[in-house]
């Protein structure tokens, strides 16, 4: 085994900070002037006629059964109409939004289906009324193609309804858990937004309706309301975006007990200053040994229970993974050492139950504030999976609030297809593995779609050897129940350039377990600890055992360097960074299922992730920046190098940029509102210009520049130019440098970050986020080895020919190993 060594920050001398300067693509288009694709097909305009007519007949015949459904006792103080209009392509509300409000009187107010479907509110009745004349005018054009008589901007739309009950309601049976996703905007919020939200409070508080609000979320969720209320409130509350049933629960594929004889195993450290990790789940059985590193707290409970009472026999599980990892697994018996103390945060006591999402965002808070919990594990999913394309839920946006406000880390599991809707029912096998990952229903559920956190998906093994009696292939594959990213880059909307590969969940994956052909785990499931009397151990298969095996990771990279508490967003560009492919090739060629759909960054390797070692350096650098900078940091890379009987792929890279922001809330496309991007590249200047005989000056930077000129491999790990393109707030990137490319630039780089708001963002949005943005980057670089061999030069080269800080005393770290 090689030498463990420190990490270290990145600490070399920032070379500068520039306006960053886009160079304009293909001749002299301008990025503001782009066109979609699908605008410029041709529109059969007789279809579009009679779309036209029949939306026509219906908004009016919808607006008048709204205008009788309307309660007058309630005294609501104001009312506020709305259309909801679909276009061909995405809505580009930098440049049309002023346009619709000057001409129809029409302000948007959210954005949905990667935003082709735009709900306006109606702000200038007259204006309105002109948008209806277009419209009329377009329906009765003999040849609308040529004889342009009206507003053409109506070209674009496909059709549009109004806002009804109907529009609101995304749910056809009574349920007893609805949440309210309120309409947020600041031009409507002194006049209509807050006089309808304190009457709607007091309108539930006088139908004594149980109910749960957060006003600065936007979100109010209802138990057990009558249908007749749901309706009245959909009815005359005009600042509803939404109604939605929600079930939340533990998204099991699958249940088999196989019992072991005893636990026979005691944890040693109990005494010791441990992280702590939130599981928030079924509550944690302390009839077991991990009593000894529980925080037992009933104020972490939602069920009226106990947190130390397992019922469900889940938390305990997870509970076993966060604070041992692995360790358990093939023997436990013996004495073992925890790696976190256990905080059981109780939210079910059943297998599924109606939870307030808010509740569970109290009680993460709460975690935070008096146990200063930076760790948590959530496998309490909602239980449907999400539609293709569906915008971020309101769970994953208050969990992506909580986290931008928090320095803390959720690892959310991406929940479990059910075998049932897997299997053959004749013979109960499972068929067309991995074709099966393309259905809808493997799509991940809620919360999982959260950015700001950290989503694991599972893979097959059992850490077991369970290759031969498995369902799923050998090799490292994803587990057959495991849920893929719900977004299809398919989608009519996004054209190939506006496709974001770096876009994608999960984050990760760990090991989960699987199943045999007759969806049996008893030989190739985990085996996990049990809360159940006289069983101890069972076999068990989910992606709940792979998000807390990753947590255990976290907590101890936080154990080894204490100071990266500091910023949980460098802890999970650590895991991510450290993760590693290796798959079967069948895997790779789905239609719509990208290989990262269902594996992500793949899964993370501990010693990669916690130590360096004499051949391998991993570098944290941590800064901030505002949109629209750019800045560049130098740094020199051994040269021994050149030494070395090897011509390609001198060194291997792999780097990863993380960071937080404040999700835009209703507005899918520009959810995440800042770009940030890195680079490794050219040992050029940050920006610096030659004088050209009869032109204008020559970019010979990086900045203002063509990225064939600076690149030497890898360009910048996100591309964002195209307007209507999702941004990722994750980046990973491997590449690697040959010897000749050494040469060239006397092994002296430029790491550079880039950063712009999203054009499409409003005013006040774009205002609100032209702020300095924190980022970690993390950037491992390894010597690849010549005929087999390492030289054990690079980790002392890196920090003799730079500046860097040993993040942990090296020998207090051997001493912690040796412990």
């Amino acid at each position: 085994m090689s030498e463990k060594l420190s990490h270290v920050f990145f600490r070399n001398e920032l070379e500068g900070t520039v306006a960053f300067k886009q160079r304009t693509r293909y001749g002299k288009k301008n990025e503001d002037e782009e066109q979609d694709e699908e605008e410029t097909d041709e529109i059969d305009y007789t279809l579009k006629q009679e779309s036209f007519a029949d939306s026509r007949i219906n908004f009016r015949a919808q607006r008048q059964r709204r205008i009788q459904n309307r309660n007058p006792a309630l005294n609501v103080p104001v009312h506020q109409e709305y259309i909801e209009i679909t276009f061909h392509s995405t809505f580009d509300s930098s440049f049309f939004s002023a346009r619709y409000f000057r001409n129809f009187g029409l302000s948007p107010v959210s954005f949905n289906h990667l935003n082709t479907v735009v709900v306006f509110a109606i702000t200038d009745l007259e204006k309105f009324r002109d948008f209806d004349r277009q419209i009329q005018l377009f329906i009765n054009n003999d040849n609308p193609a040529e004889n342009v008589n009206y507003n053409t901007d109506i070209k674009f739309i496909v059709d549009y309804h109004f806002f009804s009950r109907e529009r609101i309601l995304h749910f056809t049976q009574d349920k007893p858990h609805l949440v309210i996703n309120l309409i947020d905007d600041p031009a409507l919020f002194q006049q209509l937004i807050l006089p309808v939200e304190n009457r709607l409070i007091e309108y539930l508080n006088q139908n004594q309706v149980e109910f749960y609000a957060d006003l600065s979320l936007g979100k109010i969720e209802l138990l057990n309301a009558p249908v007749e209320i749901v309706k009245e409130i959909a009815d005359n509350f005009d600042i509803i975006q939404s109604i939605n049933s929600v079930s939340a629960g533990i998204v099991r594929p699958n249940r088999f007990n196989m019992p072991e004889i005893s636990f026979g195993f005691t944890i040693v450290n109990a005494d010791e200053d441990l992280p702590i990790i939130g599981v928030i789940d079924t509550g944690i059985s302390n009839q077991n040994p991990l009593s000894e590193i529980i925080v037992n707290d009933n104020n972490f409970d939602l069920t009226g229970t106990s947190v130390v009472l397992d019922s469900v026999n889940h938390g305990t599980s997870v509970a076993g993974f966060a604070a041992l990892g692995a360790q358990l697994i093939p023997n436990h018996i013996g004495n073992f050492r925890a790696d976190a103390r256990l905080l059981p945060i109780k939210v079910l006591d059943q297998a599924a139950s109606h939870i307030p999402a808010l509740e569970i965002i109290r009680l993460i808070r709460n975690a935070h504030e008096i146990y200063n919990v930076q760790i948590f594990t959530l496998t309490i999913c909602y239980t449907e999976h999400k539609r293709y394309n569906d915008a971020a839920s309101e769970y994953a946006f208050a969990l992506d609030k909580l986290s931008q406000e928090l320095n803390i880390l959720i690892f959310i599991s991406i929940a479990n297809t059910h075998t049932d809707d897997l299997a053959d029912l004749a013979t109960g096998q499972i068929v067309g593995y991995p074709q099966h990952f393309e259905s809808e229903i493997s799509n991940l559920c809620a919360p999982a779609e959260s950015m700001n956190n950290i989503t694991i998906g599972a893979a097959a093994d059992n850490l077991e050897n369970n290759t031969l009696q498995r369902v799923s292939p050998g090799g490292t594959v994803p587990a057959l129940y495991s849920r893929t990213f719900h977004i299809d880059w398919g989608h009519h909307s996004i054209t190939r350039r506006k496709i974001n590969k770096m876009l994608f969940k999960p984050d990760v994956c760990n090991y989960g377990g699987d199943f045999s052909p007759m969806l049996d785990p008893s030989a190739t499931g985990l085996k996990v600890l049990s809360a159940i009397p006289g069983r101890f151990f069972e076999r068990e298969a989910g992606s709940s055992y792979a998000a807390p095996l990753t947590a255990n990771l976290a907590a101890r990279l936080i154990k080894l360097y204490p100071s990266l508490a500091a910023n949980m967003q460098t802890v999970k560009a650590m895991i991510i960074n450290s993760a590693q492919f290796e798959i079967a090739t069948g895997l790779f060629n789905l239609p719509i299922t990208k290989r990262t759909h269902i594996l992500g960054n793949g899964i993370p390797d501990a010693e990669i992730c916690q130590y360096s070692s004499k051949d391998r350096i991993t570098l944290i650098l941590e800064d901030s920046i505002k949109p629209g900078d750019i800045k560049s940091y130098p740094i020199k890379l051994p040269g021994y190098l050149l030494d070395l009987d090897r011509k390609s792929a001198l060194l291997r890279i792999e780097a990863t940029l993380c960071f937080k922001f404040n999700p835009t809330k209703n507005n899918q496309v520009a959810y995440c509102p800042v770009h940030i991007a890195f680079g490794m590249f050219r040992n050029l200047p940050l920006q610096e210009y030659q004088l050209v005989a009869d032109g204008p000056p020559r970019s010979v930077g990086i900045n203002d520049n063509t990225s064939n000129q600076f690149t030497f491999n890898h360009s910048w790990s996100q591309d964002y130019y195209y307007k209507s393109k999702m941004l990722s707030n994750t980046q990973k990137i491997g590449f690697s440098i040959s010897k000749a490319v050494l040469e060239e630039e006397n092994c002296t780089f430029k790491i550079a970050v880039n950063s712009k708001l999203h054009k499409l963002l409003s005013a006040v949005d774009a205002a609100a986020n032209n702020i300095e943005h924190s980022f970690s980057l993390v950037i491992t670089i390894a010597e690849s080895p010549v005929k087999g061999k390492n030289t054990g030069n690079l980790y002392n080269h890196i920090l003799a020919e730079n500046t860097m800080e040993i993040i942990s005393d090296i020998e207090n770290l051997e001493g912690d190993l040796e412990a």
